[in-house]
């Protein structure tokens, strides 16, 4: 019986994770381009406008269109 029970929430926990699998992308996109503003301080004003990661994934879904 506890085995069911470790399965359960060991399919439960890979199912959560699926799930959120786009925010935890998001989040690492952003705190990427975060930490590199902080190493890499610029004087520009548009330096610290950032792409979006909404953007940054239509741009490479395009890119990966136009080479197949």
């Amino acid at each position: 019986m506890q085995l069911k029970y470790l399965l359960f929430i060991f399919f439960l926990l890979v199912f959560i994770a699926g799930c959120e699998k786009e925010r935890v992308y998001q989040s690492i996109y952003e705190g990427m381009n975060a930490r590199e503003r902080i190493i890499n301080p610029s004087n520009d004003p548009n330096h610290n406008e950032q792409q979006s990661y909404d953007q940054y994934k239509r741009e490479r879904e395009e890119s990966f269109k136009k080479d197949n």
